[in-house]
């Protein structure tokens, strides 16, 4: 089945990605569309209609041709609970929002208002959101970023001193304006933790997302680990503000939601459940978290001893495993009285919690991923008081301390345990993780159904997506494949569905979750233990191996699925943090599959690659993964330090021009898609002209892409050459084009067209991979082992007009059971 691409002028049809349109996008949405070479010019005006009418958009460049023309471009709508389900994106003067965003900026902060709503942030210190405002009433006070740290591991069973947690506070360094309307403004704060007895440290990066006609703000955090893993151990991370309360104790309320739907809420001082009874008049209303009729209305045998009732002030969230949460809570006498630990049970909660009052108003707050990246927590405080305290706590401190040490103290082997630690030993230096809050203020305590919608909205981002046709004909990623066809390679196509619906299910059979874990799969079964080999060296957490990302985006993008979309950014979230060193001896690297994520010695930049990270970033906007994919860029640099043959192929005599060392595949091709994905996002020629010098090098060599001993060749940082180093066709070349390398080369070479000497090895590596030896000496003069993963060769095909057609390796999982070839081979 062919699929023609289509024209700029014949719009682009969107869609919901779970089919229909929310309840309301509180906090906008935004995403992201492909233009085919010379359609759309960047200053081109675009338009959306929903349910044919005009809706306000804003729009900018993501990625460049060469030409200059849009290669992607993103789009956000305003909060809008109206929206239809299928959307139309097109060329055309797009409508204006009633209340555009305004954004103020002063020597004291920065100031954004959506007509009722303003949010005020501070330029420097500890206080990062000043406030948040609703019709000039403030409900939000005084955000700041908590961190507590331990100065030793848990030692529970251990009698005597317990390790010391201090509290530190986000210092804002910075704090600018990345867009400022008119449907979105994003603000940017950078800085680091600070607090008595340590140096500043924990880099952060926090962006506040601020839609027109909002009453809400969504904001993700990023840090980045630069302590000591054996003295800085994380207690708890989250934010915290304040919020006013005026409302008389029994009119205020405070709310959870359930990942169902169910509501636990009760107000601050209940008054159902008496020995005398307050009548339906009362308990409906305050049920329902409306104000209750004034005292003197209320039955006498109630209201004469109400001053006698416990006055509940905190209450407590706490959601320690991916299935199970608890509540509890606490009266006015703070720390003198304990809490009642058994308010409330359940599987999973949303992340969304309330508190405020019936008519005075409040704040609803909710915290993504949220039993996923366990453990989760909600905190509210003093809510008998004036201001009540809310806590969202990123990693909660009621649940076991951050321990980043490795998981042993001695390497345990490549031979048996397939793992490579040392040189360098396991060290957390330089990664990161993020959370994703958000914060509505509203005027009076919504219904429970309005809280069970709002959950659905504030803790699941509604994303708006084309179709897997649509995809299918711009050639995404370096991708030959078309959509699924029910009458062709129906039983791979029955193998490829069950292969992603066993990962989507055993995710959660396995509970392949928690804060460092959430988005990763296992790499290898134990058929024995019946298990993964979470224990056993390099078969334990998978960290990509072998493109696994990138199989579940293109899987995504010719089907459309939503569980394989959310899966998918889960991983590249985690790949992109965990897994990644952004900062530190390791710049730019990440580590190869091991027990602990970071613990493996064998440091590789295709973990970080930025080309991998693309689909996420063009198709949601996310700006994090923006400078995620810029950390990447360090990598070219950090191989010159850490050469990534330096146990398995020790070099004997430097070459004086290249003074390191790395492969042709997967090294110099993820440092190309490096580049190149800077290229196509700035347009700034030196980037192609790095690739270009790659290029040239490798049609230089006689071997081609067979150059070097397991593709190994000289490297010097400093210009961007390479060297043949000898040992070619020595085999073990495998590894050359996985990890989605032979994607970006054929992505470029569609590209960059004047290096033919890099097209011919191109062709000849695919044309003889599996070739037979007779085929190799005719060509090379001598005979090789291409290397094993004979199935890797047959992605490659020629088809009439002499191109090499290139079927990714997309079936690859964790598990190398479980490859099989991509249905791309038969359906095109």
């Amino acid at each position: 089945m062919k699929t023609q691409k289509p024209r700029a002028a014949d719009g682009v049809d969107l869609k919901w990605l779970d089919g229909k349109a929310p309840s309301t996008t509180p906090s906008g949405t935004a995403f992201g569309v492909p233009w085919a070479q010379g359609e759309v010019d960047r200053t081109s005006p675009i338009a959306v209609l929903s349910g044919g009418s005009s809706v306000p958009v804003q729009t900018w460049p993501l990625a460049f041709w060469p030409d200059g023309t849009l290669k992607w471009s993103g789009h956000a709508l305003q909060t809008d609970s109206g929206l239809s389900d299928s959307l139309t994106l097109s060329v055309g003067t797009p409508a204006e929002p009633q209340n555009p965003v305004s954004v103020q900026q002063s020597s004291e902060g920065v100031t954004v208002t959506t007509g009722p709503f303003t949010a005020k942030f501070n330029n420097g210190g500890t206080t990062l959101v000043s406030s948040l405002e609703l019709q000039g009433k403030s409900h939000v006070q005084n955000g700041v970023l908590e961190l507590l740290l331990q100065d030793g591991p848990d030692q529970g069973e251990v009698p005597g001193p317990r390790p010391t947690v201090s509290s530190f506070q986000g210092r804002v360094d910075s704090v600018t304006v990345e867009q400022k309307g008119p449907v979105r403004a994003v603000i940017k704060a950078t800085g680091k933790y600070s607090g008595a007895g340590h140096d500043d440290f924990l880099p952060f990066v926090v962006r506040f997302y601020i839609s027109a006609g909002a009453t809400s703000l969504r904001m993700v955090h990023f840090f980045i680990y630069d302590g000591d893993q054996n003295k800085d151990f994380i207690k708890g991370i989250g934010l915290t503000f304040t919020t006013p309360l005026s409302d008389k104790p029994w009119d205020r309320h405070i709310r959870f939601v359930t990942t169902e739907g169910g509501i636990w809420g009760e107000p601050v001082v209940v008054l159902s459940g008496l020995r005398r009874d307050a009548t339906a008049v009362v308990l409906d209303p305050q049920f329902e978290g409306e104000a209750v009729p004034d005292i003197s209305e209320w039955p006498t045998s109630v209201s004469s001893e109400v001053d006698q009732l416990a006055v509940w002030s905190d209450y407590t969230l706490d959601q320690l495993s991916s299935s199970n949460f608890s509540i509890s809570k606490r009266t006015n006498a703070g720390s003198k009285a304990s809490f009642i630990p058994h308010a409330g049970f359940g599987k999973r909660a949303a992340g969304l919690g309330y508190v405020g009052g019936a008519t005075g108003g409040g704040v609803v707050f909710g915290l993504k991923d949220f039993w996923e990246a366990f453990p989760r927590g909600l905190d509210i405080r003093g809510a008998h008081n004036d201001n009540a305290t809310v806590t969202l706590w990123a990693y909660n401190p009621r649940g076991p301390v951050l321990d980043m040490r490795h998981y042993d103290t001695v390497p345990h082997g490549l031979d048996l345990s397939y793992e490579d630690v040392g040189d360098p030993d396991p060290d957390p230096t330089g990664i990161g993780r993020s959370y994703e809050v958000s914060i509505q203020v509203v005027p009076a305590t919504p219904s429970r159904s309005t809280l069970a919608q709002l959950a659905a909205v504030h803790t699941q981002t509604p994303q708006i997506v084309a179709s897997p046709q649509f995809y299918a004909s711009h050639k995404l990623f370096g991708g030959r494949w078309d959509v699924p066809n029910a009458s062709r390679a129906t039983d791979i196509e029955k193998r490829k569905s069950n292969l992603l619906d066993f990962y989507v299910a055993e995710i959660d059979q396995r509970n392949f979750y928690g804060f460092w874990n959430y988005g990763d799969v296992m790499h290898t079964y134990d058929q024995t233990r019946h298990t993964w080999r979470y224990d056993i060296g390099g078969f334990a957490w998978d960290n990509g191996e072998l493109g696994t990302d990138l199989w579940l985006w293109m899987s995504f993008l010719r089907t459309g699925r939503a569980d394989v979309f959310r899966l998918a950014s889960a991983m590249t979230r985690h790949l992109s943090e965990t897994d990644f060193h952004h900062t530190g001896p390791y710049a730019g690297l990440g580590s190869r599959h091991n027990v602990s994520h970071w613990g493996d010695g064998a440091k590789e930049a295709r973990v970080g690659a930025a080309a991998l990270k693309r689909p996420f970033y063009y198709l949601t906007t996310d700006e994090l993964m923006g400078d995620v994919m810029d950390f990447a860029l360090q990598a070219g640099d950090t191989i010159m330090n850490w050469d990534p043959l330096r146990k398995a192929l020790p070099r004997d005599h430097p070459n004086p021009n290249a003074p390191g060392r790395l492969r042709i595949g997967p090294d110099w091709v993820t440092l190309a898609g490096n580049w190149f994905t800077k290229w196509e996002r700035t347009n700034d020629s030196q980037w192609l002209n790095k690739i270009k010098v790659g290029m040239k090098d490798i049609g230089s060599f006689q071997f081609g892409l067979f150059t070097g001993n397991g593709a190994a060749v000289g490297w010097n940082a400093a210009t961007g050459h390479m060297f043949d180093e000898g040992e070619s066709g020595s085999g073990s070349y495998h590894l050359t084009m996985l990890f989605g390398g032979g994607e970006l080369l054929m992505e470029a070479m569609d590209i960059i067209t004047d290096e033919p000497e890099f097209d011919a090895a191109w062709i000849d590596f695919c044309r003889l991979y599996n070739g037979t030896n007779a085929q190799k000496t005719e060509r090379y003069g001598k005979a090789f082992n291409s290397g094993g993963f004979n199935n890797v060769g047959i992605r490659f095909r020629r088809n009439t007009t002499n191109v090499i057609n290139f079927s990714p390796f997309h079936s690859s999982m964790p598990s190398y059971r479980l490859m099989l070839v991509n249905v791309s081979m038969i359906t095109r």
